[in-house]
């Protein structure tokens, strides 16, 4: 049976109040009696409940962080900074893989506030891209902050993203100062938010500069565009694209995993990175740095991204329950040059 707070007291010879402080407030008992007590709490394996100390403290040092899909690395690169902070906070997180259902997220949801968890943060979860997103405008107890580029500013909850355009933009202007058209995107589902802002940059891009539609391609790849079978389909795709006719000199992949997928198909058809084809990704994820031929990419910031959420909810836990208006923080993304442009 686990000793309770009780078993210590009477152990250290002191009462549950002096035990209590201790656990809960260490800096209000002396260094001698303190360092006593923990000795014994160590020696003992005194576990405290840590349900009944957030009652008692209004804070149970939890943070719920929901994800659309667990294995983009994209978002593990976010939730791993996210740990790696908070952890080191005292705070300690429910990670919820919500594989793109939103009766998954709303369940999940219900139950982080079941556990009085002091703040959620949502990362490119899928309702993000429905009309009957209810996190938007969801009444919770507990701060909500949202890890997304597709949030309106109107927001009532915190908002934390990084803007994919600018690098967007980075990518089309170096591909058009050296003269590399045919461009093509290679893209994932429309209905995501984030393939679909690629498409219009291009389409703005490709009217500012006057280009006409033969030196512009725009294809889609359907399905589940965020795991490793991407990548096969990708090159699949890719190969076809290179053994017709009108073969692209660019190409913009969706994500850094179709962009895999494309040097595959490049090196299966002979064509010569950068020489007959310049590639660029997008999330800078570690598969980017970490590939045969390092993948130029648009960099989304995962790691500033992380940051500032896991040191927004440390304001917000600090603030000692003053009201703070939503904050709403905006990072530029940018292009990397790597071996493949």
């Amino acid at each position: 049976m686990s000793p309770t707070i009780k078993d210590i007291a009477k152990a250290a010879r002191v009462s549950t109040a002096t035990v209590s402080r201790v656990v809960n407030n260490p800096e209000r008992v002396s260094p001698e009696t303190r360092n006593r007590i923990q000795k014994i709490i160590e020696e003992m394996g005194y576990a405290p409940n840590i349900f009944a100390r957030g009652l008692m403290r209004s804070r149970t040092d939890s943070v719920g962080i929901l994800v659309s899909h667990l294995v983009n690395p994209y978002i593990t690169s976010i939730v791993d900074t996210i740990e790696s902070i908070l952890s080191r906070s005292g705070t300690y997180i429910y990670l919820c893989n919500c594989k793109q259902a939103k009766e998954l997220e709303y369940k999940y949801t219900t139950q982080l506030l079941r556990r009085n968890v002091d703040a959620i943060i949502a990362i490119e979860t899928l309702s993000f891209s429905s009309q009957d997103n209810f996190l938007l405008d969801f009444d919770s107890p507990c701060p909500i902050i949202l890890v997304n580029e597709h949030v309106g500013l109107s927001s009532r909850h915190h908002i934390v993203r990084c803007d994919q355009k600018p690098g967007i933009r980075e990518a089309l202007n170096f591909f058009a100062s050296k003269d590399l058209f045919p461009i093509a995107l290679v893209l994932g589902d429309t209905h995501q938010y984030s393939f679909k802002i690629k498409e219009d940059v291009l389409r703005e891009f490709q009217r500012e500069k006057g280009i006409p539609d033969s030196k512009i391609q725009v294809h889609y790849l359907y399905g589940d565009t965020n795991n490793e079978n991407i990548v096969v389909k990708s090159a699949d795709y890719a190969y076809q694209l290179f053994t017709g006719r009108n073969r692209p000199r660019s190409i913009l992949a969706g994500n850094d995993l179709i962009a895999l997928g494309v040097l595959q198909a490049a090196q299966k058809t002979g064509i010569k990175i950068p020489t007959d084809l310049s590639v660029v990704g997008v999330d800078n994820t570690i598969l980017s740095r970490t590939s045969l031929i390092p993948l130029s990419t648009i960099d989304l910031r995962t790691e500033d991204v992380g940051r500032m959420a896991a040191e927004l909810y440390l304001r917000l836990r600090n603030s000692h329950g003053q009201t703070i208006e939503p904050v709403h923080e905006t990072l530029p993304s940018f292009l990397r040059l790597r071996a493949t442009t």
